[in-house]
């Protein structure tokens, strides 16, 4: 597929922007990025070659549907109530492999990898993330509908919450 590089430059400047805004802890930017109906799914594996399929009915590591629930999640981490969170790791997120692999009207599918190192109570931790998106751009600028998180790591050592992934 030929991909616009204006399109592609779009797609990377939102993907990374989103890294940013998790790294630096700016919630309220983050969220923006997000549709009212976005969904941010981290499923499990379920052997040791496929993931989960049905997210409703299956273990995830994370499945937060519509944005009012990832708005649930921020403020749980910023108040403290959010076991994962206390206290806050820090995190880098180094983003690349940025692909626009469907365009189908207003929706862009795109994936990305993703390393994220985190340091915090529980020690270091890195992880490797294979990033599935559906884009939408009905709105004045590109907005994330879905992300799917890949984990490749079958094994969580600690709690986790939205921005280790």
């Amino acid at each position: 597929m030929i991909v616009d590089s204006v399109l592609l430059a779009e797609v990377t400047n939102l993907i990374n922007n989103e890294a940013k805004f998790l790294d630096r802890r700016d919630w309220e930017k983050w969220l923006e990025l997000y549709t009212e109906d976005a969904v941010f799914w981290a499923p499990s594996w379920s052997d040791e070659e496929n993931i989960i399929e049905e997210p409703q009915t299956q273990l995830n590591l994370v499945f937060l549907e519509g944005r009012g629930k990832l708005e649930d999640r921020v403020f749980r981490i910023e108040t403290g109530d959010s076991y994962a969170s206390m206290p806050q790791d820090r995190t880098v997120h180094v983003v690349g492999n940025i692909t626009v692999d469907r365009v189908q009207g207003e929706n862009i599918e795109a994936s990305g990898n993703a390393i994220v190192h985190s340091y915090g109570r529980h020690g270091c931790k890195t992880s490797g993330n294979m990033y599935e998106y559906i884009l939408n751009r009905s709105f004045d600028e590109l907005k994330i509908v879905r992300k799917k998180i890949i984990m490749i790591d079958d094994a969580v050592a600690g709690p986790i919450d939205i921005y280790h992934f």
